[in-house]
């Protein structure tokens, strides 16, 4: 099994939260499975505590943190999330959000802050523990992808004041087109994003599949979450140096707008709605192949029975055709052995049987006609026996790459 995919090790969580009692539930209920829990009641208190465990470089940096949103403190946890992930050692750090309010509204703000996910007040024990495995496993992910190359920004800049933006899109439209599956669709489009040095998360909708990426893998639960409320807003919608763009079948979440360069933000903006629309039309071609590769399947299976009933249909057919025969033998058989009993004359005894095996010649000749009708069994058995050898397979391919250059 995956490292990644198993239920991870205890860890060490931070609880911030002004209420003892709160912070004490939740710590108990932590303790309870082996995670170590460290406590601030406040979030200045928290972002002391976490500077001193990177000055001393101890390893004592949380692994994730429950962060209380409304506090008594100058800064409340909105603030205190933004201020973790300005600081390098942190920026990484898993953040859920404790909150009475679980609206929409309440959501966008904290994942606008960088919140990984959101748990609404009062807790529920087995929910809490189930997203702290969440998150320690999403955060064993990233750190496992830390060391991965990226495009920097200043690199996309001078190679987009240097070329012509629809280069990339339109290779992206002519190899979105081959790709069969929503997953390498998806690798693709957020790899077409990162030529212009944008990182985004991916929402693609089939008829039988949802799938939501990010650049680290599977998005977590607060990014799923902000994503199914950014796509009833508009076609395209910015928050922050946040971007979404939303088509039928596609939500585009750019989560790095430069927005301190308004040309290029509007370059980005631009290059995104097209890469969204063009992906779209795509999963459509991945819709279709889909169904053909289902009906396929299905007309495959059927062939097969249909090909099963029907030789058995035809072996039922000349057992009973054998059996009428014998039948019809024994019943003549056993009416001239009843002429003794019934005092018929030699020329009424002959004209019965006259009469009775002319009229079992004529059905039995109606039966030897089915000749025809068994010749049609293997003209149809024949025919499904070759449909049932037609397939269309769904197989997963490497992902496209766009290059710049």
């Amino acid at each position: 099994m995956n490292e990644l995919s198993a239920t991870p090790p205890p860890g060490r969580i931070m609880i911030v939260d002004d209420d003892p009692v709160v912070a004490g539930m939740l710590a108990a209920v932590l303790a309870s499975v082996g995670h170590d829990v460290v406590e601030a009641n406040s979030g200045e208190d928290a972002l002391v505590q976490l500077a001193r465990s990177t000055e001393l470089d101890n390893g004592m940096l949380p692994d994730i943190v429950f962060l209380d949103i409304e506090m008594g403190d100058a800064i409340d946890g909105y603030e205190t999330c933004r201020r973790f992930r300005s600081t390098f050692a942190t920026r990484n750090l898993p953040v859920i959000f404790l909150s009475s309010h679980d609206g929409s509204g309440d959501r966008l703000r904290a994942y606008d802050a960088g919140g990984s996910d959101f748990m609404a007040k009062p807790f529920i024990p087995d929910e809490v523990l189930h997203k702290a495995h969440l998150a320690i496993r999403h955060k064993r992910r990233v750190d496992a992808m830390e060391g991965e190359s990226r495009l920097a920004f200043d690199e996309a800049r001078i190679a987009l004041t240097g070329l012509e933006d629809s280069g990339v899109t339109l290779k992206f439209s002519r190899s979105a087109l081959g790709c069969r599956t929503l997953r390498a669709l998806a690798l693709l489009t957020m790899d077409s994003m990162r030529a212009f040095g944008i990182d985004c998360h991916i929402q693609l909708r089939g008829p039988n599949e949802v799938l939501t990426l990010t650049a680290q893998g599977p998005a977590s639960p607060l990014e799923e979450s902000v994503i199914e409320i950014s796509k009833t807003m508009d076609r395209i919608f910015g928050f922050g140096n946040r971007l979404i763009v939303n088509y039928d079948s596609i939500s585009l979440l750019v989560t790095n707008m430069p927005v301190a360069d308004e040309d290029l933000c509007g370059r980005i903006r631009d290059q995104a709605a097209t890469i969204a629309e063009a992906a779209d039309l795509a999963v459509g071609n991945i819709n279709l192949r889909t169904d053909a590769v289902h009906r396929t399947a299905e007309m495959s299976r059927l062939a097969v029975v249909s090909r099963k009933a029907v030789g058995e249909l035809r072996v039922s057919y000349r057992e009973r055709q054998a059996a009428t025969r014998l039948e019809f033998e024994h019943l003549v058989n056993t009416i001239e052995g009843l002429y003794v009993h019934l005092g018929l004359s030699s020329h009424q005894e002959l004209t019965i049987s006259d009469t009775m095996r002319n009229s079992v010649d004529r059905v039995i000749a109606i039966f030897d006609g089915g000749s025809e009708i068994d010749r049609n069994f293997d003209g149809i058995v024949e025919g499904l026996a070759e449909a049932g050898q037609y397939t269309v397979t769904q197989e997963d391919e490497a992902p496209l790459k766009v290059e710049l250059w």
